[in-house]
């Protein structure tokens, strides 16, 4: 009897350790599956896709993102303070970019009187800090295809000094100057410093999860940005 029930309890143990063993190998089939699905579609974003934008194209975004930068630096030293200042300067800002068609009508500028990276705080005032030497616009280009939202950006690298929130000392960051191209031709300014606007990195990422709703994400995209 007693070996009888030695032999009950070895074999319910390996029948538990099978089974324990089967659960780890289906979590790291999982896990891989995820990986290679990350990996399929970091191999898909390299894709080539003809080009939208000419040698032209590149030529006016990197004459907008120039103009771009002399139009901030009008305003270098102006005060934001109070809120009613801040409102005219920013009404001002926004309106002379969109006058010289820098700035896709879908952008805006950053909320200044709470993203001090471009300001300067005392006791008495708050001002714009925009000297031109704290920008430096990078020379090439880089065409982004976004497949699954099925559009175009270009960038543009940029380096610009930012105030800090933790140190007296301002930083130095590097971002990218975004570009579109809208169904009529027109270059835009999509997203830079010291403007919010739609991140097509996301949205592209929203349209590969979401393969139901592809069509709708990529349909929302094209006619609110009107952007090929």
């Amino acid at each position: 009897m007693i070996d009888m029930k030695k032999w009950m309890i070895i074999g319910t143990a390996v029948s538990l350790m099978f089974l324990f063993g089967c659960q780890n190998d289906q979590k790291e089939v999982q896990s891989t599956k995820v990986e290679e699905k990350t990996k399929a579609k970091e191999d898909n974003s390299k894709e080539k896709a003809k080009s939208v934008f000419t040698r032209k194209d590149r030529q006016i975004a990197k004459e907008k993102a120039e103009k771009f930068i002399v139009l901030l630096t009008e305003f270098h030293g102006r005060s934001i303070y109070p809120n009613d200042r801040y409102k005219a300067v920013y009404e001002e800002l926004t309106k002379k970019a969109r006058e010289q068609k820098l700035i896709h009508p879908d952008t805006q500028f950053i909320n200044l009187e709470y993203d001090t990276t471009f300001v300067e705080r005392t006791k008495e005032d708050s001002k714009l800090i925009l000297r031109r030497d704290r920008f430096q616009l990078g020379d090439e280009f880089q065409e982004i295809y976004y497949k699954y939202l099925d559009v175009h950006e270009l960038t543009l690298p940029i380096k610009y000094m930012a105030k800090s929130d933790t140190s007296s000392k301002d930083v130095e960051l590097e971002s990218f100057i975004r570009f579109v191209k809208t169904t009529d031709g027109e270059i835009y300014i999509l997203d830079a410093p010291m403007l919010i606007g739609m991140d097509l990195e996301k949205k592209d990422e929203d349209a590969y999860y979401d393969e139901y709703n592809r069509k709708e994400i990529q349909q929302e995209v094209k006619e609110e940005l009107n952007i090929q």
